[in-house]
This record gives C-alpha cells, structure tokens and sequence, in this order.
C-alpha cells in the first residue's frame, strides 16, 4: 500500500512527515511525501520518496505577496487574512493539479491544514455524508480545533482560562482558516460539477477525519472537548543522523567558549532585517554572550565580531542542545526542537500560531513572556534574555526536555495510521 503525505507549508510543516514517513516504511508500506520543489532537501536521504510540487516556497515568502503578509506590514488580522489568501489563490490551479495527480496513484492519504479541504474535495464520492474515496488521514502541529480551554487552542480571547468566548473565536477562526484554503479545493468541485461547500461541511468532514496532533502533551495538553477522531501524540522526530553534521567551523565556534544564544526567525521575513539585526548584535554585546544568527528568510546578518556566527539552514536538534538560550519566531518545529533540546527560549512571534507558543513555553517556565515582532526593542529583548538566561528558566526548560524526549511520537502516529488502515478491530487493538 503506498501513503501519500501532503507537506505543503515551510520546513516545519515538512519535516516531522519524513520522521512519520520513516516509521511508516518500517511498517511496510510503501511512502511518498509531496512538497515544495525547493524543500526537497528536508526529504532527500531519509528513505522516503520525494514528490516536488510544481512550485517553490522560499520566493514566494521573499517576494510579492508571501512576503507583505508574514513581514509584519499586516497589522491587523483581517489584512493578514486577506493577503494570505491571495497567496493560497494564486497557487490553486497548480496544487489542485499536482495533488490530484498525486491522489490518484495513491492507496490512502496524508493531508494537513493547507491542503485537508482539497484532498476532501478529490475523495469526495459526490453525496452528502459520504465516506472518503480511499482512506484520508489529518495531521496537524498546532492544537486548531474549537475549544473553550485557553491552553488547548491556537486561538483563544481567555487564553489561561476555560471560557465559551474561546469556543467562539476559536471557531470564527476556523471559518476565517477555511476562507484562506479553499481556492483549490473550490476549484477541483467546480471542475467535478459539485457544489461550493458551506463551513459546516467542513466542520463535518474534520470531525469525522482520523486526526493526528503532532505534539507533546507536556506542551499542549489534551481538551475535555476535543473531537473524538483526534488522536494526540508527541512530536514527529527523525531518529536517523542524516542530516546531522553541522558546518566544520561552526563547531569550532561552539566549541571555542561558553554556549551561545541562537537567534533565528525561520521562514518569517522582516521588513528591517539590518536593524533587527543590529539589535541582536548590540543586544548580545552588551550581555557579554555569543551568538549564532541564522540568516532564514529574514535574512539576518551579523558583523565581523569573533562573538557572532552567521549560519544558514543547519539541523535544530543538534545546533540547539548546544546552546544557551534560543531565539526564534514560534513556529511549531522550532518550538518542539527547543522543548526537546531543553534549552530555554525566547520567542518573538510574527503571525498565525506563534503567539500561542510563545505564550505556552513561557506558561511553562522554559521562555520569557513572547515579545510581537512589531513591539521587538533592543531593551525587551535583553529584559527576555536575561529571564531566558534565568537558573530558574534553565533548570524547567532542562526538565521540560527529559520529559518530551522521553516520548516517541512518530512511531506512535504510525501505529495509530497502521491501525486505522488496518481496519476497525486492528484500531481497537491499536486505541
């Protein structure tokens, strides 16, 4: 049986379906994962099989709209929105095109929040309630579901508390999710003579879609009115060393003197990224602390200073244990490499689910209270790092990570998808 798994996202939407692909393989089944064209060397080298979609991720976020939506221009949520689906718009046709292709020589399917709609719109058997074509599984690496408890969704107006206000929002923000990805799978109906569906077919067809939640419940923990098709794990990590070296010279660096600060803002773009920078610099500088600065899609840099190392893409689950504080966007990959390296963090988040990870970490005692990329000052920053640099800080974020790494998340999901495909009995068995 072969599985298709839709990574359509940046690398940490990529990387914990190699982790989930491997275990698969072990099992048997045959593994293909689909992905930006140009993050194929986040699948290259794990066993699984590439899928290039015909598109790249990288420019898009550089340029054009990508970039005006995540940068920080899009003040407001509803500008956010808007340009966000603009994005999603503008490359409907050729992700409608290149999963359909994908679907059809598939056995069963993986999707994920950008592409559940239109996997939904391909296995749809064309009345009301049906079951899915050939099976269809839910993956996602952020708590999305309607929730009255704060610390169990993304969006929350009570977010350390247990209110029917979080319940609302969370499932306006569910509709507002829907209206930025739908394009393609709005597309592929209109092409296959169905109807435009309503939000509660959406709602409908997610609740009764096997889900899978890739994080800890350390992290994340489990709500009373989750639905019953979800199935939480821990997080999705490669157990292979193949993408583990890290550049020569910058293991002298870190080899050199004390742990420095990791500082790296992931697939978020700025639109000052020298006077970002410069704060990062001068912020460390007066600390006395080393730095490593990933460059990312920011494009941060750092002056000739034997303090600072300017790095590109290197592997977070080594780079990280190995540094004294990390700071970064809140992505949920970056976030979940911090949790498991034990390092305490700072988290300056940009947009979607990222403020509720800042907000999580720091609830849990391993990150200084998250600072918004629009209210990001050379003072908050060094008032962060100095919490960050905190014993208190280091012995909960050294604690936190014995307990998630304790965890083993990509083999559980593969249990749970070998279970669901194996049939009703095997799934009890598997529960």
């Amino acid at each position: 049986m072969r599985i298709l798994l839709l990574g359509m996202g940046s690398r940490g939407d990529v990387q914990p379906l190699v982790a989930l692909g491997q275990r698969l393989r072990r099992r048997g089944y045959a593994v293909s994962l689909a992905a930006p064209a140009d993050l194929g060397h986040v699948v290259v080298g794990s066993g699984v099989d590439f899928e290039p979609l015909s598109f790249d991720l990288e420019g898009p976020l550089r340029e054009g709209l990508g970039r005006e939506s995540l940068r920080g221009s899009a003040r407001t949520q509803v500008r956010e929105a808007r340009l966000m689906r603009e994005v999603m718009a503008g490359t409907a046709e050729q992700l409608a095109g290149d999963v359909t292709r994908l679907v059809d020589t598939a056995d069963a399917v993986v999707s994920g929040a950008l592409t559940f709609d239109l996997v939904d719109a391909l296995l749809d058997p064309g009345h009301r309630g049906g079951r899915p074509t050939k099976p269809h599984l839910y993956a996602v690496f952020a708590p999305v579901w309607p929730s009255a408890h704060g610390h169990s969704v993304a969006l929350a107006l009570r977010p350390r508390a247990a209110s029917w206000a979080n319940r609302a929002w969370s499932t306006l923000a569910g509709r507002v999710a829907l209206d930025l990805f739908r394009p393609a799978g709005d597309l592929v109906r209109a092409r296959r003579g169905l109807p435009r569906q309503r939000f509660r077919h959406y709602t409908s067809a997610a609740e009764r879609t096997p889900t899978l939640l890739a994080a800890s419940p350390h992290v994340v923990p489990p709500a009373a009115d989750w639905p019953a098709a979800l199935r939480q794990t821990g997080y999705w990590v490669r157990d292979d060393d193949t993408a583990s070296a890290l550049p020569a010279d910058l293991e002298a660096f870190l080899d050199r003197d004390d742990p420095p600060v990791y500082v790296g803002f992931g697939s978020m773009p700025t639109p000052d990224p020298g006077g970002v920078s410069r704060i990062v610099a001068d912020v460390l500088g007066r600390l006395g602390s080393r730095g490593v600065v990933s460059a990312g899609l920011a494009g941060l840099t750092v002056p000739a200073r034997e303090d600072l190392r300017a790095v590109g893409p290197v592997p977070h689950d080594v780079l990280l244990p190995r540094c004294s504080v990390v700071v970064h966007h809140g992505g949920a990959g970056t976030t979940s490499a911090a949790v498991r390296a034990g390092v305490p963090q700072v988290v300056v988040p940009h947009a979607a689910d990222q403020p509720y990870w800042g907000r999580r970490v720091a609830d849990l005692g391993v990150a200084a209270a998250p600072i918004a990329r629009k209210d990001l000052t050379a003072e908050r920053l060094e008032r962060a790092l100095e919490v960050a640099l905190s014993p208190g800080a280091r012995a909960a974020a050294y604690a936190l990570g014995e307990r998630v790494r304790a965890e083993d998340g990509a083999g559980d999901a593969a249990r749970l998808v070998d279970g669901y495909l194996r049939g009703p009995s095997e799934r009890t068995r598997s529960g």
